[in-house]
């Protein structure tokens, strides 16, 4: 067996029971997901000796970090945001969408991970973040996530999905539709969740029985040159100092390659720093919260994939 090491990703039916089908087999930089610490539950008594120990409760969490595709990433999205869509016929290409979708629980995934000399199966995974970082090399993502339990299996021959990845000068971003990637050093993008899994263990199940859905918080980093002071009187709000009433208010896009787009309708910038380091060249580094528009009931983030895969659903 050439290959023993790779990561396989399935959508789960139903929490915690493993994916009828994997649908991706993939080729990560790292995958660092494990069971958390103290599962084990040591009584401390008055005699000062450690005497009794029993099960506590069981979960996992980790985090996967690989270069961003146009393929298999649309899994992740779906599981984080909730929200899916597909158009086209298979005479085109398929658009997939991927929107914020509130509810009370969100959908669970099943991750099988080739360690050398077993297959280690992480199950009832649910993501509590998304992160990309675009600077000068690949443009990467990290997929942080909670999980229930996990199990041992076997290794198996395994052909990988051959996605187009990217890299940094690949992407580029657009202000208001008007293209600032000459002025960009590097950009972080940050979607947390806010996945809860240890409220539904402990009670009659030691391990997670369901994965609740918390508060959205969509945040985009940006390294810009310091070649003027437009940005800086956005985020005072006003041209000579900071706005006693007023918040100024814009849109990003993030394109990546020809056919994956991630867009803010509507943020505002929450901090603001020209720090001067010597004689270095002066660079702004700003924070974007992106917020829900409820004009057009969109946002916080809305992502869109074109490829020649039919659609992202269990089995699939």
């Amino acid at each position: 067996m050439a290959i023993t090491r790779y990561l396989q990703i399935g959508e789960e039916a139903n929490y915690g029971e493993e994916a009828s089908t994997y649908a991706e087999t993939l080729d990560p930089e790292t995958v660092d997901i494990d069971s958390e610490d103290d599962d084990k539950l040591i009584y401390e008594g008055m005699s000062g000796l450690d005497r009794l120990a029993q099960v506590g409760v069981y979960s996992t969490s980790g985090s996967i970090t690989l270069p961003v595709d146009d393929l298999a990433s649309g899994w992740f999205w779906k599981w984080a945001l909730g929200g899916y869509n597909v158009t086209g016929d298979g005479s085109t290409p398929y658009t997939h969408e991927f929107t914020p979708k509130r509810g009370s629980t969100m959908t669970s995934f099943s991750a099988k991970v080739g360690k050398d000399i077993f297959a280690h199966i992480f199950l009832g995974n649910v993501i509590e973040s998304i992160e990309l970082e675009v600077e000068n090399e690949w443009a990467l993502m990290t997929v942080n996530t909670l999980g229930a339990k996990d199990k041992h299996g076997t290794l198996e021959e395994q052909t990988f999905t051959e996605g187009n990845v990217f890299t940094a000068p690949m992407v580029t971003l657009d202000r208001d539709g008007s293209d600032v990637s000459p002025d960009v050093s590097s950009l972080s993008l940050s979607v947390e969740t806010g996945a809860n899994v240890e409220d539904s263990q402990g009670v009659g199940s030691r391990f997670p029985t369901k994965a609740f859905m918390g508060s959205m918080v969509v945040n985009l980093d940006l390294t810009l040159d310091f070649e003027n002071t437009d940005q800086l009187t956005q985020f005072w709000g006003g041209d000579t100092e900071p706005s006693t009433d007023t918040i100024s208010e814009f849109g990003y896009t993030l394109h990546i390659g020809e056919n994956y787009d991630i867009s803010f309708p509507r943020m505002i910038y929450t901090s603001s720093n020209q720090g001067v380091e010597g004689r270095d060249a002066i660079q702004q580094e700003l924070t974007a919260r992106a917020l829900f528009d409820p004009t057009n009931q969109e946002g916080p983030i809305l992502v869109s994939l074109t490829n020649d895969k039919a659609e992202y659903s269990t089995g699939a």
